[in-house]
């Protein structure tokens, strides 16, 4: 009978490569003839031992392996004895290195940053720390304050953290106190305008909120190649622009130029259709003929693909652009123009590289969307910014005769503003506007609903994407992935044991930034050679294996929230009641088409995420808090 120290060491030899010649069979008598002394046998590196059951060779081979993975073995052994995944061992020691087991033995509560608060408790109180340790009551108030970083927060109030901190540690509201107050004093939690931040949360926004304000405290500055421009100047290059057959401007756009060009901070903010594009071209016009330069900037591969070829000029992602100045490639200066589109996906961790890497007097603009999802990761900076007064914003309001004459933006307006929409009720095929089709199921969309409107639509190509609000569920992404899948490569060549074919769309689900590829990065399969898949991503040829490969699956449907920044010709949105489906996750699936979005499934769920708050409204962060702060500071000062 396997302990559950048995269970786990008889895994790791396994299924570690490392220990050739070992497999379950052979591992499980290893475990039977030596039991709990087996982790012993193994250090001590007893080869004569060990040979009395694999032989000599491999126990020699066994030996080494054991030497050369010491760390990760005790690791796999510590997990062992407190009912861990030993899957987590990898993690712990790229962590914490060869002291990890050490380390884990003498501070439990480490394991946070891996496992939860409940299995670590379990774990600590095993090994004897006391109830009332004061290292335990701090993790108490840890614990709290990461589960809000995973609902994206950064931000509780402070009788919700102490609730919480009670439950965990199944006290009073004065020992709860108690541990709120020893969290404070090791640097573990800060209070921020009633309530209290974890201390990464903290430092990044009062960071954030610091370089916003100086920017927009800030003068214009120059250099010797490029000096701040004037007023006058601005109005003379729109007026040469537009006598030259440039772009038509409106008047919010033209204000758009006079913020690209003279703010050390500005935001341009505007919805489906309104000219963002337009006008970011024209400030690239005006900025490179009056000597500055201008980075374009993307968290998504896909968006920045698309601003470039919108602006004729070279654009990037954040985590490539991050890259090229760490590795001086690109130097910024005083009157370099850094543009974040699509800046409502960009998070607070994100925003922090890139404000870290821009130093004084170069300008930061962010072009983006607040009726859009907030970020995947934690944290609200663009949504927040738009109702800080003291920022410079331009918001463009008119939508254009070209983006009007699809019918989406007056749909994604209606959307925008918590109306509902006039959509048409039938799809006679691939055309322009946006459709709403009842569901086939008692009015619930089925995987038959999703497939008949692809067909109509001109059936599946790269330019048309399937948005899914959830994962699971009979219309989630992996059930429509699986269908189509299946549909589209019968009698294919297919990748043994992944099953991708060539010409098949995946996505990337991790952020590699050696890479260049977020989670979310969309692609297309160009061929495999055994466990290697080829993958075109935006024009790039990768190749994928082991846990890279792990990380990738099939896109025909993508989760609304992966979605953003990338746009399609047609999307197809099957709609069904989730906590999820809100107002601006229907509003992100409309505006990812560009000439067509078929809706199909339950009216009545579209009707209540349409008329209830957005997502954003529903994050509680302390940037908003942070700025203010800042402010009253440097008035005392």
């Amino acid at each position: 009978m396997l302990t559950p120290v048995g269970e786990a060491l008889v895994r790791h030899l396994a299924q570690d490569a490392a220990f050739a010649g070992i497999g379950p069979v052979t591992a499980g008598r290893l475990w039977n003839r030596f039991g709990d002394d087996l982790p012993r046998v193994l250090s001590d590196g007893d080869a004569d031992a060990l040979a009395s059951v694999v032989g000599e060779e491999r126990a020699s081979s066994l030996v080494i392996a054991w030497r050369e993975r010491q760390a990760l073995g005790d690791i796999v052994v510590w997990l062992g004895e407190n009912g861990f995944d030993i899957r987590l061992a990898g993690r712990i020691t790229a962590l914490w290195g060869a002291e990890a087991a050490r380390r884990l033995r003498a501070r439990p509560y480490d394991l946070m940053a891996v496992a939860p608060w409940a299995a670590v408790d379990a774990a600590a109180c095993r090994i004897g720390v006391p109830r009332d340790a004061p290292e335990r009551l701090v993790a108490a108030v840890e614990s709290v304050l990461y589960e809000r970083f995973e609902e994206h927060h950064t931000w509780i109030a402070s009788g919700e953290l102490l609730d919480e901190v009670g439950r965990r540690l199944d006290c009073d509201g004065d020992r709860a106190g108690e541990a709120v107050h020893l969290a404070l004093l090791e640097g573990a939690a800060f209070e921020a305008e009633g309530g209290y931040q974890a201390a990464g949360a903290h430092m990044m926004e009062g960071y954030v909120a610091g370089r916003l304000r100086a920017m927009t405290a800030s003068a214009p500055v120059g250099d010797l190649v490029a000096r701040p421009v004037t007023g006058p100047e601005v109005e003379r290059w729109l007026r040469d622009a537009e006598a030259s057959a440039g772009p038509v401007l409106d008047p919010e756009q033209r204000e758009a130029v006079r913020l690209g060009l003279q703010a050390a901070l500005g935001l341009m903010v505007g919805g489906a259709g309104v000219g963002k594009t337009t006008a970011l071209r024209a400030i690239c016009g005006a900025a490179g003929s009056h000597g500055h330069v201008v980075h374009l900037v993307a968290l998504a591969g896909r968006a920045a693909v698309r601003m470039g070829e919108a602006t004729a000029h070279p654009a990037s992602t954040i985590a490539a652009f991050l890259g090229r100045i760490e590795s001086g490639e690109v130097v910024l200066g005083p009157q370099t123009l850094v543009v974040v589109d699509e800046a409502s996906m960009v998070d607070l961790p994100t925003f922090y590289r890139l404000l870290r890497r821009m130093p004084e007097g170069s300008r930061l603009l962010l072009v983006g969307d607040d009726a859009q999802l907030p970020p995947i990761g934690f944290g609200l900076v663009f949504h927040e910014l738009v109702d800080v007064p003291d920022i410079p914003k331009v918001t463009l309001v008119r939508v254009h005769r070209q983006a009007a004459a699809t019918g989406i933006p007056l749909v994604a307006a209606a959307v925008r503003s918590g109306t509902l929409p006039v959509m048409d009720k039938e799809l006679t095929g691939p055309g322009f506007g946006v459709a709403f089709l009842d569901g086939s199921s008692d009015g619930q969309a089925t995987l038959d609903d999703v497939v008949d409107a692809v067909a109509t639509c001109g059936g599946w190509r790269d330019d048309l994407r399937i948005l899914c609000p959830t994962k699971g569920g009979p219309v989630g992404t992996e059930a429509v992935n699986a269908c189509f899948h299946d549909l589209l490569t019968r009698g294919h060549d297919r990748m043994p044991g992944r099953g991708f074919a060539a010409g098949e769309p995946v996505m990337f689900l991790r952020n590699d930034y050696r890479l260049d590829l977020r989670n979310g990065s969309l692609g297309t399969v160009t061929g495999f050679d055994g466990q290697v898949l080829e993958v075109d991503f935006d024009g790039r040829r990768h190749e994928l294996s082991g846990r890279n490969l792990d990380d990738t699956a099939l896109a025909y449907a993508v989760t609304v929230h992966k979605a953003q920044g990338s746009a399609f010709r047609r999307v197809v949105m099957p709609v069904t009641p989730t906590r999820l489906l809100d107002r601006s996750l229907v509003y992100t699936a409309i505006t990812r088409a560009r000439e067509q979005a078929v809706l199909v499934g339950d009216r009545r769920a579209f009707a209540r995420a349409v008329q209830a708050a957005t997502s954003a409204n529903r994050r509680f962060t302390g940037l908003k808090a942070a700025m203010r702060k800042q402010a009253v500071d440097e008035g005392a000062a």
